[in-house]
């Protein structure tokens, strides 16, 4: 009789209670069932004693989860928490005091035990619990310690004269920013001059953060261990204290700002020739929107100042769209929600697919070229540095889109054998307008997951050799971090020691920053799934017209053109016997097949909200 292994793992819980570890190998995730869990929870680090394909829980060796987020109830035996997540099983009993007014509202918890939580939070109930339950699974947190507001409000003076001497002085440059009318921190902003030669002059200013938050400073490590800012439709959970991020480092317009300037010199056909950052004072002449450039680009509103200094802006980006092109940059163009919440209430009152615009295409191409400029530049100079990586598609994952994109007869050069850039732009430019989300989407999936690394291996989706996150020190802090590799380069600092210490440092930098992406992308991800489903729980009955995403044995996928996607179920197909054929991808009914891309006109029958899913029922034709 073959003995028990062990392995250890992360579990996955499923709703229905049972779950999956996976483990660091090729092997297939691990069935567990759910009396074999044994007090563990989802996201719990584990040790298994594996039989005949399926597992049991015999050690929790960590768990993942910090804060526990749910409603706080009394019991005959006492008050417990029923979590948010359902995945995290049924309640938790609850030791320390538990007032009369904190029941039935919401709560954070922390783990004393396995199944004992202490209340170390109570968010109550109304406007914004909602995303403030999300945000606080997290473990994200708006305010910062005392601690660092007093640094980040003790560093936020104004430049000395002395300082502002040592720096390149382009206060008398036409420098501008472009961003989302409700943004406060400001961190880029660009210039441009066109040469008698015919060359292009780019000036991308970054806002010199490093000037103000030290290494090893109390700033730095909350910086350090947040990683990124996080945004939401109500608020911003900021990597720095507000006294920086929308105050003396924010690019505001008409004041003296220290940045970090990446001039760029470009010849006529797209070619960088030149390339150097320097540390510079600025004055912004004026701030602007999106929305204001674009009505500027589309003639809706006259600026005779602005007017030609955009169309170089244009020929620049669109020439620079090109170069990228050509060496296989894969563009999704896969639309982004725009989560609108009523300001009085914190309700959505709409969710919208938001528009790339040209004036988006701009900031994005000229930052794209900053970032590869100095990443090529510090690859050259050897020195340690944070590199923004993107590794080529996993054969396996390009198979399974081939095979997905069978029923929708799209033309496609993809192969598991390898697959391009051009591969990838060649299938999406043969995508229809109503696909293009469904697919793009699918081909995103495909791909391998961006990260910070401390070597360069190159960006496969942009098709660079060399990038960079150098653009957004503000709300990044790989950007943070090679500031000031870039500074001490600049002021001849990098003794062997120094060099010694960030060799180590950026690795650790690089794995941290990468971790806390994946986690705030995933929180907003996360509240923007619960918007949708909050803003089709008052459409209950109402029609809209779709397109099939996805098809399983248990039912039809649709996907409406607001970026709502949901389930039919089945039983609310309209009436027939289906069969599931799993290699074509398709439902096969005795009167009629359902294959992905088809149109569908559902009903809105359903919102689960705890589960975020929303759930439509087909018309009967």
């Amino acid at each position: 009789m073959a003995k028990p292994i062990k392995v250890t793992g992360v579990l996955s819980v499923t709703s229905k209670g049972y779950g999956f570890v996976a483990v660091d190998n090729d092997e297939d995730d691990i069935f567990v069932p759910a009396e074999k869990l044994n007090g563990a929870i989802h996201s719990d680090m584990v040790e298994i004693e594996v039989y005949k394909n399926r597992g049991s829980v015999i050690r929790i060796v960590e768990r993942k989860i910090q804060n526990l987020v749910g409603t706080i109830m009394k019991g005959k035996h006492g008050a417990f928490v029923i979590p948010d997540d359902e995945r995290l099983g049924e309640g938790f009993n609850v030791v320390g005091q538990v007032t009369t007014d904190m029941i039935e509202k919401k709560v954070v918890a922390r783990f004393v035990g396995d199944h004992t939580v202490r209340i170390t939070e109570v968010l109550g109930e109304g406007v914004g619990v909602d995303i403030t339950s999300i945000i606080r699974s997290y473990n994200l947190y708006e305010e910062f310690k005392n601690d660092v507001e007093a640094e980040a409000k003790r560093a936020a003076v104004n430049p000395s004269d002395k300082e502002i001497a040592r720096r390149l002085d382009l206060r008398d440059k036409f420098i501008i920013t472009i961003d989302p009318a409700d943004a406060k921190d400001l961190d880029d902003a660009i210039s441009l001059e066109k040469l008698a030669c015919g060359c292009w002059e780019l000036g991308v200013h970054i806002a010199d953060v490093s000037h103000y938050v030290k290494q090893d400073s109390a700033l730095d490590k909350e910086a350090y261990a947040r990683a990124t800012s996080v945004y939401f439709p109500d608020r911003v959970i900021p990597m720095l204290p507000k006294s920086l991020s929308n105050d003396i480092c924010s690019l505001n317009p008409h004041v003296d700002r220290l940045t970090l300037s990446c001039i760029i010199m470009i010849d006529p056909t797209g070619v960088v020739t030149k390339a150097k950052v320097h540390e510079t004072i600025i004055n912004i002449n004026h701030r602007f929107s999106y929305n204001e450039i674009q009505d500027i680009l589309d003639d809706k509103v006259k600026n005779k100042k602005l007017t030609p200094w955009l169309d170089e802006a244009v020929k620049l980006a669109r020439t620079l769209e090109g170069i990228r092109q050509r060496r296989g940059e894969v563009v999704f163009d896969v639309p982004e929600p725009k989560i609108i919440l009523d300001e009085e209430t914190g309700k959505i009152k709409d969710v919208i697919a938001y528009p790339h615009l040209m004036s988006h295409r701009i900031i994005e191409s000229f930052m794209i070229l900053a970032n590869e400029a100095v990443a090529k530049k510090f690859f050259e100079f050897d020195l340690p540095f944070i590199y923004r990586t993107h590794e080529k598609p996993d054969p396996m994952k390009v198979g399974q889109l081939i095979d997905t994109l069978v029923p929708f007869k799209v033309q496609h050069r993809l192969s598991p054998m390898g697959s391009t850039g051009f591969d990838y732009q060649h299938m999406l430019d043969n995508l229809s307008p109503e696909l293009k989300p469904i697919i793009g989407s699918m081909a995103l999936r495909s791909m391998q997951k961006a990260k910070y690394q401390e070597r360069n291996i190159g960006h496969f989706g942009l098709g660079a050799s060399h990038y960079s996150h150098f653009t957004s020190p503000i709300r990044r802090y790989p950007d943070l971090a090679i500031h000031r590799i870039i500074k001490m380069m600049i002021n001849r600092e990098l003794s062997e020691p120094k060099l010694e210490f960030l060799r180590d440092f950026v690795k650790a930098a690089a794995f941290q920053s990468t971790r806390m992406e994946i986690a705030a992308t995933e929180a907003e991800r996360e509240v923007e799934n619960l918007k949708r489903a909050e803003f089709m729980r008052d459409k209950i009955g109402e029609k809209f017209s779709g397109t099939i995403s996805g098809i399983k044995e248990f039912g039809v996928f649709v996907y409406l053109p607001n970026t709502v996607e949901g389930l039919i179920r089945l039983e609310n197909m309209p009436d027939d016997t289906y069969r599931f054929d799993a290699k074509q991808n398709i439902l096969v009914g005795k009167r009629r097949t359902y294959k992905m891309g088809d149109k569908l006109d559902v009903i809105v029958s359903a919102v689960h909200m705890p589960r975020r899913q929303v759930e439509f029922s087909a018309e009967v034709q």
